[in-house]
C-alpha cells in the first residue's frame, strides 16, 4: 500500500469516526441498501490495502528493544543525508524499515512514559499491573526495585533467585509474557527488565573475551582506559547472531539501554546522532545475520521502544528537590525513603547497589528526630524524573504516635492527660472497624500462605538435583529453582506480615481502663517502617505532620482541640504551589509542578456525581490549583468497551466523614492536560466544548488528542490508576479452592498496598531527579514528546509485512503483542490466543492488532477497543 493509499484510508476512517460522533446531532440514518453497499466496498478496500493473513508465514521473531527511543528523532536522522556517503545518516534503519518495512508513525505509551510500567505492557500485551520503576508495600515496606540488575545477578550466582523482580510479580499475577509463548530451547531473550533467568554463562564468556585476550593488548587498554560498558552487550549480541542459525529458535530479543542514558545527560544534536548511529549499526548487524540464516524469509524483525524523551537543544532540564521539600519544616519534616541516594550524599556508599531503600534523615522532624531508621514517614519514587510517586504515612498513625509521645511525658499536666487519653482512644475507635477487618483478613491469608509454603517446601525437596542436557534445554533446572525460591520469598512475606499484624493488634488491644502509656514501648504499638492505609483526600488536605506550635491545647469544654493541637498541611496546595526565584531560562515556568493526580474510590465519589456521570470504576482527580481541576470518569471497561469523560471542576474537598463536594467548572484554558486550547486537538474549534463535554471511547479520544501536547495522557491516567483484573488476583474465578481464593485476595491486597497517595507531574522541562538533575532530557510524564515512541516492523518475503509503508493511524503499547502473535498465526481474529497458548496461561488481549501489519483478518470492528 502506498503512502497516498495510507493517507486516503486514514481520512476515510477519520470521516467515519466523525460521522459516528455526530449521529446524535444529525437525525436519520443511511438506507439499508446504502449501508450494505458500504459494507461491501469497505470489505473490498480492506482486502486490497491490507496484507493477506492467510498468505503470511512468520516462523521466527526478533525483537530489538531500545530504551527511550523517540520516533521524531529516528525520523529526522533517517531523512537526513550524510554528506560523506550520500545516503541516510541512519542507512540501516532507512533501508530495513523506511524502504522495506512498516513503521507506525503515531505509536504511544499507554500510561506514563516510564520504563518498568511501559515494558510490562509491551512484553505482555495486557493492561498495567506494575505502576512505577520502584514500588513500596505500605504495610511492611517491602521494596520492588524493577530496574536494579546487579542484585539480581548476585542472587542468581548465589541461587537466591531465578527471575527479575518484575517477572516474579507478573508470575504471581498469572500474566505471561510474549517470550512465554515459546519453550526454553525455542527462545533466546536478552538481559532485560522482565527477564527470565540470568545468563551467567554469557557473563563468563564476556569476561573471558575481555580479560583472557592478548596480554599486550589488554595491558595497553589498562594504560589508555579500559571501557567495560560494552563488554556484556557485545557478548549478548554475538550470541543472538550465533543462535539465528539454530532453526529451532523462534523468538530472540535484545534490550539496549545506552541511548536512554545519552539523552538523559546530553541535549545536543551530535550526542544524539552518535547514539542513533550506534543503534543503526546494531540493527544492521542483526539484519545481516538474519539474511544469512536458514529462516531468513520467515523472520520478522521488530524495533520497539518504551517511551520517547523530552529533550531540547535550547533548554537545560531543570531539577526540583522534592526530598528536600518534604524534609523541611514547611514540607512536614519527613524522613524520606527513596531507592537511590541523593546527589548531596554521593560517596563510595552511594554506588553500592546492594543497600536497602535509602533513608534521607531530616534534622527538621517535628516529633521523630533520630528515628529515621525506625519511622520514615514518606516514600518517594522519582524515577523517570518528569513525575514522582509519593506515599505519606497515614495521618491518623501520626496522631496516635504524637499522642503516645505526649502521654509518656512525666511532666504532662493532669489537666491535659485525661483529654489526651480520650483523644487517643477516639482516633483508635474511628479506625478500629476497618483495621480490625483488615487484620482478620490478613490472618486468614497468612494461614493459607503458611499451608502453601509447606506444600512448596515439600515440592522443593522433591526437585531433582542433577539435570540432563535435555532438561537444561527445556529450562527444567530453572523451574526447579523457582519452586524453592518461591518458598523462601513466601516465608519472608509471611514473617513480615505477621509482625505487622501482631503490632497492630497490640495497638487495637489497648483499653482505657488499664491504659498505662509510660509502661508501653511505642514500637510495640506503632509498627516500624509502616505507612498504614492510603490517605484519603481529607487526610491529604488536613495532614497531621507534628504537634501544634503550642503543644496540646484544650477547647472550652475541656476536650482536646484537634485543630490547634496538631500542625496540619494541605499537601495538594503545598506541592502544586511551589515556585522558584532563580529561574534563568526564558520560556520555562517558575512552577516545577504541573498537576497532581490521585485515585478517588468509586464508592466515595459516586454520591457527588449526577446520574449521567455515574462511573463503574474508580475515578481519577486531577489537581491544577483550586479553580483548575478535573475528574477522569470511566465506564464500560468490564464489558470490553471503555468510555471516558473529562469533567472540569473546582474546589474539591472531603470532610472528616468522607463526603466529597466540588463545584462544576466551565471549560477554560489552563485545565489539567490543556485540551481545550491545544491547536492540535482534532475537533473543530467551534465544536470543542460540546465534544469535550460528552462520553467517548478510548479510541475516539486517541484519535482526537494524540497530537496534542499531552497526547493520550487522558487515557494514560485511567490506565495508571486502575487496578485491572488478572488471573492471579481474580478472587471470583471459578474452580478455586478456599486457600487459592485467599491467596488471590492476598496478591490483590499487595497490588493495592503499593499504590501511592499521589502522582506529581512536573511542568515542561522540569524534573525531580535528585540524584543528578539530568540536564539533557527526561521522561515519565504524559507529554507527547515523552509518550511518542518507536515501533517498526520488517521481514522476509514469507512474513507478509508491507514494504515502504508509513501507518498514520495511532496505536499504543497494547497493540504490540497481539500484532506479533497475529503475524506468527498464534492469535485468532477475536483476540484470543490459540489453544496452545491458552494452556500456557495466555488470555484474551485487550489491544488492537495493527491490521496494516498483520493482515485483513484483523481489520474488523469486532476488535477490542483499547
Amino acid at each position: 500500500m502506498s503512502r497516498n493509499q495510507s493517507l486516503s484510508l486514514r481520512r476515510r476512517r477519520k470521516n467515519s469516526n466523525q460521522g459516528k460522533r455526530s449521529k446524535r446531532k444529525w437525525s436519520g440514518a443511511l438506507p439499508r441498501v446504502r449501508s450494505s453497499l458500504l459494507t461491501i466496498l469497505v470489505t473490498i478496500l480492506l482486502a486490497s490495502v491490507f496484507p493477506s493473513s492467510a498468505a503470511a508465514q512468520t516462523k521466527r521473531v526478533v525483537v530489538i528493544k531500545i530504551d527511550g527511543l523517540p520516533y521524531e528523532m529516528v525520523e529526522r536522522f533517517a531523512r537526513e543525508q550524510d554528506p560523506l556517503t550520500g545516503k541516510s545518516r541512519l542507512p540501516w534503519l532507512d533501508s530495513i524499515f523506511f524502504k522495506n518495512g512498516t513503521r507506525i508513525t503515531n505509536f504511544y505509551v499507554r500510561g506514563m512514559s516510564l520504563s518498568a510500567p511501559s515494558w510490562s505492557t509491551l512484553d505482555t500485551g495486557q493492561h498495567l499491573q506494575i505502576k512505577g520503576n520502584v514500588e513500596f508495600d505500605r504495610d511492611i515496606l517491602h521494596t520492588y526495585d524493577y530496574l536494579n540488575f546487579i542484585p539480581f545477578y548476585f542472587k542468581q550466582a548465589t541461587r537466591a533467585s531465578v527471575d527479575m523482580p518484575g517477572t516474579e510479580v507478573l508470575d504471581w499475577l498469572g500474566v505471561p509474557m510474549l517470550m512465554d509463548a515459546y519453550d526454553n530451547y525455542q527462545r533466546l531473550p536478552g538481559a532485560q527488565l522482565y527477564g527470565r533467568g540470568a545468563r551467567l554463562a554469557t557473563l563468563k564468556r564476556a569476561g573471558q573475551a575481555t580479560f583472557l585476550k592478548n596480554p599486550i593488548d589488554l595491558a595497553g587498554e589498562f594504560v589508555t582506559g579500559l571501557d567495560l560498558r560494552a563488554v556484556v552487550p557485545n557478548q549478548i549480541e554475538q550470541e543472538l547472531i550465533e543462535r539465528l542459525n539454530d532453526p529451532r529458535v523462534r523468538y530472540l530479543d535484545l534490550y539496549e539501554t545506552s541511548f536512554d542514558h545519552v539523552t538523559h545527560h546530553n541535549n545536543d544534536r551530535e550526542s544524539h546522532l552518535i547514539g542513533m548511529r550506534e543503534i543503526d549499526g546494531l540493527v544492521g548487524r542483526i539484519w545481516t545475520a538474519i539474511q544469512k540464516s536458514p529462516r531468513a524469509s520467515e523472520t520478522a524483525i521488530v524495533l520497539v521502544s518504551d517511551h520517547g524523551t523530552n529533550s531540547d537543544e535550547r533548554v537545560i532540564s531543570q531539577g526540583f528537590n522534592l526530598v528536600k521539600l518534604l524534609g523541611s519544616y514547611a514540607g512536614g519534616g519527613h524522613h524520606v525513603i527513596t531507592k537511590r541516594r541523593l546527589l548531596m550524599d554521593y560517596s563510595l556508599k552511594g554506588i553500592n547497589p546492594f543497600v536497602p531503600p535509602i533513608t534521607t534523615t531530616t534534622s527538621q522532624s517535628y516529633y521523630l528526630k533520630k528515628q529515621s531508621a525506625e519511622y520514615p514517614t514518606a516514600l518517594l519514587d522519582f524515577d523517570g524524573n518528569e513525575r514522582a510517586g509519593l506515599h505519606l504515612r497515614f495521618t491518623d498513625l501520626n496522631v496516635l504516635h504524637i499522642l503516645l509521645q505526649q502521654l509518656q511525658r512525666k511532666d504532662l499536666s493532669t489537666q491535659l492527660r485525661q483529654p489526651a487519653t480520650e483523644a487517643f482512644f477516639n482516633v483508635l475507635a474511628r479506625n478500629k472497624t476497618r483495621w480490625q477487618g483488615e487484620l482478620d483478613q490478613l490472618d486468614e491469608e497468612m494461614g493459607a500462605l503458611r499451608r502453601a509454603i509447606e506444600q512448596q517446601r515439600a515440592l522443593c525437596e522433591s526437585q531433582p538435583k542433577k539435570f540432563t542436557t535435555e532438561d537444561l534445554e527445556l529450562g527444567r533446572d530453572d523451574n526447579a529453582r523457582r519452586v524453592c525460591v518461591q518458598a523462601n520469598q513466601w516465608t519472608q512475606f509471611e514473617k513480615d506480615y505477621r509482625t505487622y499484624v501482631a503490632t497492630m493488634r497490640n495497638l487495637l488491644g489497648q483499653r482505657p481502663d488499664n491504659f498505662a502509656p509510660v509502661k508501653l514501648k511505642i514500637e510495640e504499638l506503632i509498627p516500624r517502617g509502616t505507612m498504614g492505609q492510603r490517605n484519603g483526600i481529607h487526610d491529604l488536605q488536613n495532614y497531621v505532620a507534628g504537634p501544634g506550635r503550642d503543644g496540646l491545647v484544650l477547647k472550652s469544654d475541656g476536650a482536646l482541640d484537634f485543630e490547634r493541637s496538631f500542625l496540619r498541611i494541605n499537601y495538594l496546595t503545598l506541592i502544586h504551589g511551589q515556585t522558584v526565584r532563580n529561574n534563568v531560562q526564558t520560556g520555562i515556568s517558575n512552577r516545577p509542578v504541573d498537576f497532581i493526580a490521585t485515585r478517588l474510590p468509586r464508592e466515595v465519589i459516586t454520591p457527588a456525581l449526577s446520574e449521567d456521570l455515574q462511573p463503574d470504576d474508580d475515578v481519577v482527580w486531577l489537581y491544577g490549583g483550586p479553580a483548575r481541576q478535573a475528574l477522569v470518569i470511566p465506564r464500560g471497561e468490564v464489558n470490553g468497551q471503555l468510555r471516558l469523560r473529562y469533567l472540569p471542576i473546582a474546589n474539591l474537598t472531603q470532610d472528616d466523614r468522607g463526603v466529597i463536594r466540588f463545584d462544576r467548572g466551565p471549560w477554560q484554558n489552563g485545565l489539567p492536560l490543556r485540551m481545550l486550547e491545544d491547536p492540535r486537538l482534532d475537533v473543530p474549534f467551534n465544536d470543542r466544548v460540546a465534544w469535550l463535554n460528552d462520553w467517548h471511547t478510548d479510541l475516539e479520544w486517541l484519535h482526537a488528542v494524540h497530537k496534542t501536547q499531552y497526547s493520550n495522557g487522558f487515557i494514560g491516567l485511567h490506565e495508571q490508576f486502575t487496578l485491572f483484573s488478572a488471573p492471579g488476583i481474580d478472587v471470583d474465578a471459578s474452580g478455586l479452592s478456599a486457600d487459592e481464593r485467599l491467596l488471590h485476595r492476598l496478591r490483590r491486597r499487595q497490588r493495592r498496598l503499593v499504590e501511592t497517595d499521589m502522582l506529581i507531574a512536573a511542568n515542561n522541562h522540569w524534573n525531580f531527579d535528585v540524584r543528578g538533575f539530568n540536564p539533557g532530557g527526561n521522561h515519565g510524564s504524559f507529554f507527547r514528546v515523552s509518550t511518542h515512541s518507536t515501533l517498526m516492523f520488517a521481514g522476509g518475503e514469507s512474513t507478509g509485512i508491507p514494504r515502504g509503508l508509513a501507518v498514520a493511524e495511532p496505536y499504543d503499547s497494547l497493540s504490540v503483542v497481539p500484532t506479533i502473535l497475529a503475524l506468527t498465526g498464534d492469535l485468532q481474529p477475536d483476540n484470543w490466543p490459540v489453544e496452545s497458548l491458552r494452556r500456557r496461561g495466555f488470555t484474551r488481549l485487550p489491544g488492537r492488532v495493527i491490521p496494516e501489519v498483520a493482515g485483513q483478518n484483523f481489520a474488523r470492528t469486532a476488535q477490542p477497543a483499547q
